[in-house]
Order: structure tokens, then sequence, then C-alpha cells
């Protein structure tokens, strides 16, 4: 399909419900318009259609305001997250970031490149930190622009915080050589997340919450690792989370998890959302019990060089995996969409989820696929 075909086409299939309504009958069992979808962090791609940089969207609020707008009208992609990057808590808590005028930020100098310099961290207060405010204040803007959207917030986990506070190969040496030193770390990241969704909640009401950890990936950390530093402070943040926002968080780690799948399910989150690496037909049969599966488009390989119809054909193969979870699934990418996706490709994307996910139950298979 060329993308002259692509865009008759789309038109024929339209959501005729908003996604809150989508997402709430599609959880209680009903039939929905088609598959619930998302799409990670794709205002980056967006912003570049709408003839903008990355530098503008995070700093000007009329090219965000374009950018949501855009997002909504075009992809269906409704509701809006003021979440902190994976860098932000680190910079936050005094590190130094570079920021590309149309790329992904990234830390420059890291403020705790020795446990003596603990004195040197900055103390986590939202309201006043120069770093977290803006973010508030994007907020208030966000709730004046858009009164009917639901607004939302997502942090980090608490070892990929970690490294945005201290360089990764020390907090990685660390386990072996420091390891009280760095859960006395872990758990400052945790506090210092908990503190930013306190303020955003009390500022703009409750909501689930995001967490987003690639560093506890096995690619990075060996099971052992994950046991004993990552999962008793996820399992502090996962409670933590719920009670101040009075909703379960979702939970999306990179690369290879398989080791830890039965770990996730002694948390009490809303959803688990995998990379592209691993199977979602093997997610299914581990954890489609305990709750929703969200996945897996591969961003890179499909979304960002694929064609129109390798886009379509990766929606059809994630439906024919997942679609008959029993918790539920939600079709999204594997990972967070490249800077650079095209037009046609998000088209396809959304073009396909509303065509062969159309008439979605939980639970239920694709016959028709």
């Amino acid at each position: 399909m060329n993308f002259d075909e692509l865009k008759l086409e789309y038109g024929k299939y339209p959501s005729t419900m908003s996604a809150a309504e989508r997402m709430k009958k599609y959880m209680a069992g009903e039939v929905v318009d088609h598959i619930p979808y998302s799409l990670h962090t794709v205002n980056e791609s967006i912003v570049n259609l709408c003839g903008h940089t990355i530098s503008e969207l995070n700093d000007d609020f009329e090219v965000f305001a374009e950018v949501t707008e855009r997002a909504k009208e075009q992809f269906g992609l409704e509701g809006i997250n003021i979440r902190l990057s994976l860098r932000t808590m680190g910079v936050a808590m005094g590190s130094t970031a570079r920021y590309p005028e149309n790329g992904i930020d990234s830390i420059s100098d890291h403020i705790l490149k020795d446990y003596d310099d603990w004195n040197r961290l900055n103390a986590i207060d939202p309201f006043s930190n120069e770093v977290l405010k803006p973010l508030i204040d994007r907020g208030y803007q966000v709730v004046k622009r858009f009164p009917n959207a639901a607004l939302t917030t997502g942090v980090v986990g608490p070892l990929s915080t970690a490294i945005a506070v201290r360089p990764i190969e020390k907090v990685l040496r660390d386990t072996k050589k420091d390891p009280k030193n760095l859960k006395k770390l872990l758990s400052l990241c945790v506090d210092n997340s908990l503190l930013w969704v306190e303020a955003f909640t009390k500022e703009f009401g409750g909501g689930s919450a995001s967490i987003s950890e690639p560093v506890a990936t096995s690619d990075i950390i060996s099971k052992s690792q994950f046991d004993e530093f990552v999962f008793p402070e996820m399992q502090r943040l996962v409670e933590g989370l719920k009670e101040i926002t009075g909703a379960k968080p979702s939970l999306h780690i990179c690369g290879h998890t398989k080791k830890i799948w039965e770990d996730l399910m002694r948390l009490d989150i809303s959803s688990f959302s995998v990379d592209n690496c691993e199977d979602l037909a093997e997610l299914k049969a581990v954890m489609g019990d305990y709750c929703p599966i969200i996945g897996n488009v591969p961003p890179v390989e499909v979304l960002r060089y694929g064609t129109i119809d390798d886009v379509i054909q990766s929606v059809i193969t994630c439906l024919k995996k997942a679609a008959d979870s029993p918790k539920g699934f939600i079709l999204a990418s594997g990972c967070s969409v490249p800077i650079g996706t095209s037009e046609e490709n998000l088209m396809a994307y959304v073009y396909a989820a509303r065509k062969y996910g159309r008439n979605a139950q939980k639970g239920v298979a694709f016959d028709s696929l």
C-alpha cells in the first residue's frame, strides 16, 4: 500500500468512542469499536511533523498544544502526560544535562561521582525546584487550555533514576563493592519520585501514574541484582503511587525481561508493557492471567524504517498473539517511537489498529486474522 492509498483507506475506519470510554468498556468486558492502542513518547515524532523541534516542544507551550491537538485529531491519541524523562529527576537532584535542539537529552555531568558528595544533592520540592516547577506550571497551562483532558504523570524507576545521578558503571560496580550506599541512593530516588507524584496529584487530582525502568532489563543486570536492589524499591514505589493516586501504576521495562516476569506478578501494577525483543505470546502465557499486557510493534525496525505494509503486518502479528490475553491487551510500540518516524507509518499503525482490531473484546481473539 502506498501513502495515497493509505489516506483513502484511513478515513474508512474512524474511532467511534473516546479513548477513555473505550478503555473503560473494554476492561469491563464489553465490545468496543477497536482495540485500545498507544504509542510510547510519540510527541517527539509528531512535533517534527508539525515543523517544530523537540526543544520547542519542551520550551514553548503553544508548540506543545499544537502537537497535543494533532495527536488527538489525526492519530486518536488522547490524554496528556506530564511525565519525567529518564533524566529529569537526576537533573533536579543536581546532575547536568545536555539538551540537543532536536534530539534526546542526556547527562553530561553526574552530581554523585563519589558518595562523599552526598550533601551536594538537591533537596526535592517540586513547587520550587528549578527543574520540576516548570512541569507543574505546564500542568496549569494544560488544565486551562484542555480542561476536559485526562492529565496524568509518569516517573522513572529507582535504578534508571540512579544512573542519572551517578554514572552507570559506578552504579553497577556498587552492586558488588558498595551495596549499602547504592541501596541508600535507590531509596532516595524513590522518595523523590513519590514527592513529585504527591505534588502533581495535589495540584491536578488523582490518576494512574506510569513507571519506566529501562535499566532493570536483564540485558544490563542479573536476576540476583534485580532481586536485591531493584525489586524492593520498585515494590515501594508501586505501593507509594497507589496510596498517593488511588490507582495502580503501569510499568514498562525495556529489553529482555522474561527472567523477571514471575517477580513482576508480585507487584500490584495495572499493566505491563514489554519491549519488542520479547514475544507477546510468551508474555501472555505467563502474565496474561495477572494483568493487561501492552506491546509491542518494533519502534526502530518497523515504525521508523519499515514500510507501510511492514507496520500493518506487525500490528496484525501483535493482535494474533495477544488479543485474547485474559486480562486484556493494549496495542503499543515496543518502546519509544523514534524521532523521524514518518507520518505515513504512524497513520499505518493507527489504521491497522482500527481496521484489524475492530470490535475488540477483552480475552477474545480476532478469528478473521
